[in-house]
């Protein structure tokens, strides 16, 4: 007892009971700490917040602290959500009424930030940050994180409806998404200074902070105004001082062991040289000098949400409706195109099947001294694209009348060189589907007697439309393909980060579905990326005899892609030529083929 008198004696004499000198004593130390946390939020969250980070991680966040515009470019499955998050929650706590903000194309990408990576894996890991937050809104129209301090992380989308938020923080998640003039017009505005009770006073507003902006996003194409942003903050952190900017590629999943060398195999695999070259690479990619469709008009034409997906073949044997079908509309025409490849390796190109709507439209032509011209043309849509590795000549006969099937096409258009003419003979055959346990009624040509004649069967249907390949022939489907391009007359499927979103919406419990049934859903939009870097990566010549253009892949691509949607889009350019006569059939054997002007 007399031992604990001492003790209490003692400390007595230290901290005075209600003894102005003990309090101050604990204000001191209570400043040291947080000035020491704030200067470094590595150690506030090692040693407060009790969570491990690699030690890139530790880099990134303690450089992210120090400037008032970071800039963050990094590969794929580089936890760059993490990071956010983890940043976002340190500057909330040890900044009372900290008003974040976290933007992206997309609300339900930014909502991940909040729902997946500070909700279910930042909280479970940290018992003092649960301690920290007062309440979590995680709804599809509300999504905000509240502090006990006064502090908030919202979450909005990259919108015009996001007007009238304030933030003093502004984080820009995959920000090559979010359009540019959102961003002037809508997001930055957002900024303020951090509305701290000390501003009150007079003699502390020199202290005032400045607003930050944190940029994340992964690498894309120069074409984009991203590049653009880059450059700036480059120069910036060169000159001034007063912004970062940080750059890493997939090496640093590998040191981290974030990501297994066989699973970035597998990867480099399944991925074209582009979207490598981007996702995991982290390259900027620049347009070739020869390069034939420009990344403008390619991006202003992606514009299309919804994707159609085939039946499944148990759900076709079930007699299952496809939930996913996509009802016809007056005066709306289908078409399945093909390129074909035989043999079924990784090395060689692949036989594509693209399926195109054709939707009725007026257009208004303005001709030099003739006034306007109104005449009906075809909006095409690009719903599905489907990538088989070549392979048995029956066997892809097969999928093509089952995608023919399932999308209600009225057309087949199929290049008949090459493969293409032992597919057409398969398909001029009565054709016994194993898997669906259906027996499909024999095709035959519709523009060339010659190929129309090698197989003959009565009540055959008159639906393939072939193409044969020449230099001039191949010059007007490249010039007709730009010109749909430039006059924003095709819709393509949106980028796989924005689309989804989309399947959200259709796709009830989207994420808790198996790995594989979330690919198949994922499967046209990722299709559509491909068919893109397919077509940034095609170079043109000008031939020297005869003027035609030529296209040809770099070395390592393919353009079977883009040879499957050229034709069918080819074709719907003729039977425009049949609405503009306002016919009431095409006679495709007295087509002129004519190479229109094409200035580069």
């Amino acid at each position: 007892m007399a031992t604990l008198d001492k003790k209490q004696s003692r400390l007595s004499s230290q901290f005075p009971k209600d003894s102005y000198l003990g309090k101050q004593e604990n204000v001191n130390h209570l400043i040291e700490w947080a000035t020491f946390y704030k200067r470094n939020l590595h150690r506030f969250v090692e040693h407060y917040l009790g969570l491990e980070m690699h030690l890139y991680q530790v880099i990134i966040l303690y450089l992210m602290n120090l400037f008032p515009t970071i800039c963050l470019i990094a590969s794929r499955a580089a936890a760059k959500s993490y990071l956010i998050a983890i940043f976002a929650c340190c500057k909330a706590i040890l900044y009372p009424h900290s008003q974040i903000v976290i933007a992206s194309g997309t609300k339900g990408q930014s909502k991940l930030i909040v729902s997946e990576k500070i909700k279910k894996e930042l909280l479970r890991d940290s018992p003092i940050l649960r301690k920290e937050i007062s309440t979590i809104k995680d709804s599809n129209n509300d999504v905000e994180v509240i502090f006990k301090n006064g502090s908030s992380i919202v979450v909005v989308p990259a919108t015009d409806n996001a007007r009238g938020h304030r933030a003093n923080i502004i984080i820009y998640e995959e920000f090559r998404m979010i359009k540019k003039e959102i961003i002037d017009s809508v997001l930055s505005p957002f900024l303020i200074v951090r509305p701290a009770p000390y501003l009150k006073c007079e003699e502390y507003t020199h202290l005032s902070e400045e607003p930050i902006e944190v940029w994340i996003s992964s690498s894309w194409f120069q074409s984009h105004w991203m590049w653009n942003l880059i450059n700036v903050i480059k120069n910036d952190s060169l000159k001034n001082n007063t912004s970062c900017i940080l750059a890493m590629d997939y090496s640093i999943t590998l040191k981290h062991n974030l990501r297994t060398r066989k699973q970035l195999i597998k990867e480099r695999k399944k991925l074209d040289p582009i979207s490598w070259a981007i996702e995991y690479e982290n390259q900027m990619i620049s347009e070739n000098m020869h390069a034939y469709f420009s990344f403008d008009i390619l991006n202003v034409n992606q514009k299309l949400k919804k994707a159609f997906y085939p039946r499944k073949n148990i759900d076709y044997i079930s007699n299952k409706k496809n939930k996913f079908s996509i009802p016809r509309i007056a005066g709306e025409k289908r078409i399945i195109a093909c390129d074909i490849a035989m043999i079924e390796n990784d090395h060689n190109d692949n036989s594509v099947f693209t399926c195109i709507r054709l939707l009725p439209e007026t257009l208004e032509s303005h001709l030099e001294g003739k006034g306007s011209v109104i005449e009906q043309g075809y909006k095409r849509q690009v719903p599905y694209i489907e990538a088989l590795q070549g392979g048995e000549t029956s066997k892809q006969a097969v999928r093509i009348k089952q995608l023919f099937e399932d999308f209600d096409a009225d057309f087949c258009v199929l290049d008949k060189g090459n493969a293409g003419i032992s597919i057409y003979d398969s398909l001029a055959k009565i054709l016994y589907d194993e898997e669906r346990d259906k027996e499909y009624r024999p095709w035959t040509c519709m523009n060339d007697d010659d190929v129309g004649n090698r197989i003959r069967i009565e009540n055959s249907l008159p639906v393939i439309f072939v193409i044969n390949g020449s230099a001039k022939l191949n010059s007007m489907i490249a010039g007709t393909m730009r010109e749909v391009l430039s006059n924003k007359r095709i819709e393509l499927l949106i980028n796989q980060n924005e689309a989804v979103e989309e399947i959200q919406r259709r796709v009830t419990n989207y994420y808790d579905l198996p790995a594989e049934d979330q690919f198949f859903f994922e499967y046209p939009y990722l299709e559509t990326t491909f068919l893109i870097n397919e077509l940034l990566s095609l170079e043109y010549e000008v031939l020297e005899n005869s003027g035609y253009v030529r296209l040809r892949e770099a070395s390592g691509n393919r353009k079977d892609r883009y040879s499957s949607l050229s034709y069918g889009n080819y074709f719907a350019s003729l039977l425009e030529q049949d609405l503009f006569k306002k016919t009431k059939k095409a006679d495709f054997s007295k087509v002129q083929y004519c190479v229109s002007a094409v200035s580069f």
